[in-house]
């Protein structure tokens, strides 16, 4: 759908895009988008700030969907950080997150379908949810648009 390093202006720009002509189809690409960017900062802030290997982190994150596991795995992986702030007080309004994710779903089990005026809130919620997760991750140090750091071997603590 995008590639990891493709600016975030070129995912929104194709998202908005596809709200004029597929409405149901910019929500579910904008879910994945939310998806993949709290994916993507996971990954960057446990290599980042914890001992973990990169391969560790990686097995873990294979068992992680949906919003709850990756609420729960933010908590998890984050907690020892002296200021570490869970993803809902990341992201400013998470109950519209979790509307989104609600419409996505209905969509994706074949349970209707949106106009660009039902799709639209949800949309905009998701794109401005992921630039709050990134945000979040240039404070502490790290680069969506670079390469992951690679760590081999875990240091000890």
């Amino acid at each position: 759908m995008f590639l990891a390093l493709e600016p975030p202006k070129f995912r929104k720009a194709k998202i908005r895009c596809w709200l004029d002509k597929e409405p149901s189809i910019a929500l579910l690409v904008s879910a994945a988008h939310f998806e993949w960017t709290v994916h993507r900062a996971l990954l960057l802030l446990c290599i980042l700030l914890s001992n973990r290997t990169n391969r560790e982190i990686r097995l873990d994150l294979e068992k992680v969907y949906g919003l709850e596991r990756y609420k729960d795995f933010w908590r998890d992986g984050l907690r020892h950080l002296p200021q570490a702030r869970s993803i809902p007080q990341i992201v400013s309004d998470w109950k519209a997150v979790t509307d989104a994710f609600d419409a996505r779903n209905r969509l994706i089990h074949g349970r209707g379908r949106y106009t660009r005026n039902m799709a639209s809130p949800h949309v905009e919620y998701l794109l401005r949810s992921a630039a709050e997760v990134r945000d979040c991750c240039s404070r502490c140090g790290a680069n969506f648009g670079a390469r992951l750091p690679v760590r081999k071997k875990s240091h000890s603590a």
